[in-house]
């Protein structure tokens, strides 16, 4: 007869096995879905990918819809812990330099993870295949990602050059700038073609983070509202 500290031990056991499963069938989404797209998909791929049984897709998330809304809801939260953690470091309190001194961080520190992480050719891609369509995985994304650290990132840009951060010149100029390191992780492969790069080693990223920021500073500096 079994021990009375075995049950606990088979249930911790058990949970850190669904808790690898679950991980691994998320990690699975986000490369398939990312490369192929949810419809050609099958659940058969997504389990033998992630090394799981069928059955657990809809065990640990009701099916593939399920599946693919948490794969998003991983991603931004990822690309969240980037970004967050820098603009609740730095309040201006009104100072147009610490403004863009926040800003540039942020967006530095999503060049850190986009291009310095190996998991993250495939949230971009997955990110950008998702942000392409509209329906509940684009809204929920928007809403609880997208929209509240462009917000933030706009009072930034607003602040450092005085300009309205919610005017067409500022949303524009905060997406063109994001959107630069966003080029730079999926289209990787053309850069480093071009470049001559065998790979994207941390001195290749910092390259492009040094042409990312003197464009940042670039565009502050232009649309930077003369001081009366």
């Amino acid at each position: 007869m079994p021990s009375s500290q075995s049950a606990p031990k088979d249930a911790t056991q058990a949970g850190k096995a669904g808790d690898q499963t679950r991980m691994a069938l998320l990690m699975a989404g986000v490369r398939l879905f990312g490369s192929k797209g949810v419809e050609a998909t099958s659940t058969r791929e997504l389990a033998a990918a992630a090394n799981a049984n069928i059955a657990s897709i809809a065990y640990h998330f009701g099916g593939k819809e399920g599946l693919r809304m948490a794969c998003a809801e991983m991603v931004a939260s990822r690309i969240q812990s980037a970004v967050m953690p820098v603009l609740k470091s730095i309040v201006p309190g009104g100072d147009p330099a610490a403004a863009q001194v926040a800003f540039e961080r942020a967006i530095m520190g999503v060049a850190d993870f986009m291009l310095g992480q190996v998991e993250a050719r495939d949230i971009a891609s997955f990110m950008v295949r998702e942000l392409g369509t509209t329906g509940p995985v684009f809204d929920k994304v928007y809403a609880d990602f997208i929209l509240p650290v462009h917000r933030n990132l706009c009072g930034l840009l607003g602040l450092a050059t005085g300009q309205d951060p919610e005017s067409d010149l500022i949303r524009l100029g905060t997406f063109s700038i994001a959107g630069q390191v966003i080029y730079f992780r999926i289209g990787h492969a053309v850069v480093s073609r071009r470049m001559e790069w065998k790979d994207v080693r941390p001195e290749e990223v910092e390259a492009i983070k040094s042409v990312v920021l003197g464009n940042i500073r670039s565009f502050i500096a232009s649309n930077r509202k003369p001081v009366r």
